[in-house]
């Protein structure tokens, strides 16, 4: 869902809550400098030297997961209220990463070994970060930070399922999308996180804010346990 101006078309969508907008930064780090994606016909499946197109995966993976909570939660956006979502994009240069800073989405667009950060579970991760703040507001470090990571990780492969067209499936790995996994939920061994408390590879220095990137295996393993069994 876009808007139109009488002129161009926009990545924004009034049919959600209290809105979907979604912005670029042009590789800089100044939110008062982001400006609107346009386009001339609201076809935004096209590539550019600037990979605008995930301008639009990013756009649709916040309206896919604004749709997972509203469905199967009857949740208006993360605070119930319809917060209105705002995602900014192409944030600095080769910066591989993503995250919700209290009051947005922001993705990078990769480095020599990740592509841009705005896969679908990726997406619903980081609005989950901003559930995570609005309902439990978890401190992010040591333990209670491990568990608001698996929960993003559990919101964000639930709507996976969820939003994938038939022709896909979702999976059980996070960050597959983007040139490598680097979490799995169903073997967090595989990617040196613990699958049981205290368990292998449980982490337990301050670096990564007492493991919180770490730790969250044990809640990822438990949830992909009650999906699946065993």
């Amino acid at each position: 869902i876009t808007d139109y101006t009488g002129t161009t078309y926009r990545l924004r969508d009034a049919t959600r809550g209290l809105g979907i907008e979604t912005y670029d930064m042009n590789t800089g780090t100044s939110y008062t400098s982001a400006v609107d994606f346009t386009d001339a016909d609201n076809n935004w499946t096209g590539t550019n030297t600037a990979q605008d197109e995930v301008a639009r995966d990013a756009h649709w993976g916040t309206e896919t997961t604004y749709d997972y909570f509203y469905t199967k939660h009857g949740r208006n956006s993360i605070n119930n209220a319809g917060l209105k979502l705002l995602s900014y994009v192409h944030y600095d240069v080769d910066y591989a990463n993503a995250f919700w800073d209290g009051t947005r989405m922001t993705y990078g667009d990769g480095d020599n070994t990740y592509s841009p950060l705005t896969t679908l579970d990726i997406c619903a991760h980081e609005i989950t970060h901003g559930l995570t703040e609005y309902t439990a507001n978890l401190n992010y470090s040591y333990e209670s930070g491990a568990l608001n990571e698996g929960f993003s990780d559990i919101f964000g492969t639930s709507t996976e399922f969820y939003g994938k067209p038939t022709s896909q499936t979702g999976n059980w790995t996070v960050g597959e999308e983007i040139g490598a996994p680097f979490r799995s939920m169903s073997n967090p061994n595989l990617y040196g996180q613990p699958d049981t408390y205290l368990g292998t590879d449980w982490y337990t220095g301050t670096g990564d804010n007492g493991g919180v990137h770490y730790n969250s295996g044990v809640i990822n393993f438990w949830y992909y346990l009650l999906c699946q069994g065993g």
